[in-house]
């Protein structure tokens, strides 16, 4: 007998997640009309991974981040509002306006550093981490790159300084295969992640499937393991970008401006669009319900 779901049953984490996915898209739509003063990396299809890592992340912890930094900024903020009125460039922002999007942080909640510069975050969280090694706090630092970055020097000498000294770090590795409008088949060889973690020491997670509840119990476990026993941890996370790299991008496989927060919060009808995934688990009418629920508490930026 199959189980039946009911909206009861909707977890924090995959309520979040929808919220997520809401509000990125309401930001879409801003940026179809040219509203804000900065580029701004969405990362429409990451809502799962985004979620998962918001919550391993303590107070003490440290949170680093790429360019494209807006889901997890929207998540931790204790108001998205506040990631809004950043990319307008006010002083009611996140950070008052001082950073706009690609290099927005907020050490309040936890975002202690978000780069423009591929792969460079990785050498800073190693500084963050080493600062926590010292100090013996209990206290671990979480650092987001992607698969572009694997194709940097600093990737790899920050593994390698990271097992050196048995850092307290995370690396996920956000793999969405493109970097820009280039798939990694049209740019480079394959790269074996697991077998390089594996000649150096390094603990290796691969995480797939999109399931916002699985996501968050195996990072949980890493962080557990990882404030036990300071020793780096490198997850792959296998994702699927569901808008361009930054705005309109030549050669992108999805145009944002054919996504709509009209047309509700799945945007792929498969496993790719961890909302879909959600709706699978769900079912339709059930899911349905959830999405009312959410959308009837939109920002509402097309208001303003």
């Amino acid at each position: 007998m199959v189980k039946q779901v009911s909206r009861d049953d909707l977890s924090s984490n995959e309520l979040l997640l929808t919220k997520l996915r809401m509000w990125q898209l309401e930001i879409n739509e801003e940026l179809k009309k040219k509203r804000y003063k900065v580029p701004v990396h969405l990362g429409l299809g990451t809502e799962a991974l985004v979620v998962a890592v918001s919550s391993i992340v303590r107070d003490n912890d440290n949170l680093l981040l790429t360019h494209r930094n807006a889901a997890y900024n929207l998540v931790r903020a204790t108001d998205p509002m506040d990631v809004v009125r950043e990319y307008e460039l006010s002083r009611d922002g996140a950070s008052f306006g001082q950073l706009g999007s690609m290099n927005l942080s907020n050490p309040e909640s936890g975002v202690v550093y978000s780069s423009s510069i591929l792969g460079n975050n990785i050498s800073v969280a190693c500084g963050f981490a080493f600062a926590q090694k010292i100090s013996d706090n209990n206290s671990i630092t979480v650092v987001l790159t992607g698969d572009g970055a694997m194709e940097e020097g600093a990737f790899y000498e920050g593994m390698v300084f990271a097992k050196s000294h048995d850092l307290p770090l995370i690396l996920i590795v956000d793999n969405n295969d493109y970097s820009m409008a280039s798939a990694i088949s049209q740019r480079r060889c394959n790269i074996n992640l697991e077998l390089f973690c594996k000649s150096i020491g390094i603990n290796y997670l691969m995480l797939v499937g999109n399931d916002v509840n699985a996501y968050v119990k195996d990072l949980e476990e890493a962080s557990r393991r990882l404030r036990t026993n300071s020793s780096p941890i490198v997850v792959e996370v296998q994702t699927t970008l569901l808008n361009q790299h930054a705005g309109p991008t030549p050669g992108w496989p999805t145009d944002p401006m054919q996504v709509y927060l009209s047309a509700g919060l799945v945007i792929a009808e498969d496993k790719s669009d961890p909302v879909f995934v959600l709706k699978e688990k769900f079912g339709e009418i059930t899911f349905l319900k959830i999405e009312s629920e959410v959308l009837s508490k939109k920002l509402c930026l097309d208001k303003k």
